[in-house]
């Protein structure tokens, strides 16, 4: 009995994690809806007009998308059963938000968007430590040329290596402190791996 309830629960749990990951971006959200909205079918090139997407992301978020639309043999996308459920989420979500929902939007919004994990995190201390022992390095390896102990080459390679490094420690303090959309993405492939 208990195997049985585990395994329904995972199955359960699998169904969620797809659907979330598939309406979790506002793209694939907007895919499943036109192609919703037409249950006979859809065709590529309608798809491509309605989303105003380049055909390298269109493509990259269908194959997102596979296991909750199918391509037919008259090649048109219709949306699998799983491809109703998060429609009919969807839908659902849209029918339900009102006044009292959307106060706490702005809220949940701000928590999501400092938030890093603090794997990731300490990776980006790593990293500014790191580049900056390298930064300062470059500073001693520049007061040396000046000095006169390194030659022409010094201040060249000392000049650049500051610039270089100058440029990495400010991206990282910069992603630190603002937590860019890449370093979400980063986080998501460091956490799903």
């Amino acid at each position: 009995m208990y195997f049985r309830e585990k395994m329904a629960n995972n199955g359960r749990n699998a169904v969620e994690d797809i659907i979330l990951q598939a309406i979790g971006h506002s793209e694939r959200r907007g895919i499943i809806r036109i192609i919703g909205v037409n249950p006979e079918g859809v065709t590529y090139s309608s798809i491509l007009g309605e989303t105003e997407l380049n055909t390298g992301h269109l493509n990259y978020h269908l194959r997102n998308l596979e296991g909750l639309i199918e391509k037919s043999d008259d090649k048109l996308y219709r949306l699998t059963p799983l491809g109703l459920k998060s429609l009919e989420i969807l839908n659902g979500l849209r029918n339900e938000i009102d006044g009292d929902v959307i106060q706490y939007v702005e809220v949940a919004k701000s928590a999501t968007d400092v938030s890093i994990h603090p794997f990731v995190k300490g990776s980006l201390y790593i990293g500014i430590a790191g580049i900056g022992m390298v930064f300062l390095a470059s500073i001693g390896l520049f007061a040396l040329s000046i000095t006169g102990r390194i030659g022409l080459p010094g201040i060249f390679a000392s000049v650049a290596m500051i610039g270089f490094t100058g440029v990495i420690l400010w991206v990282l303090v910069k992603a630190l402190k603002t937590v860019p959309e890449f370093v979400r993405r980063l986080e998501r492939k460091l956490m799903n791996d």
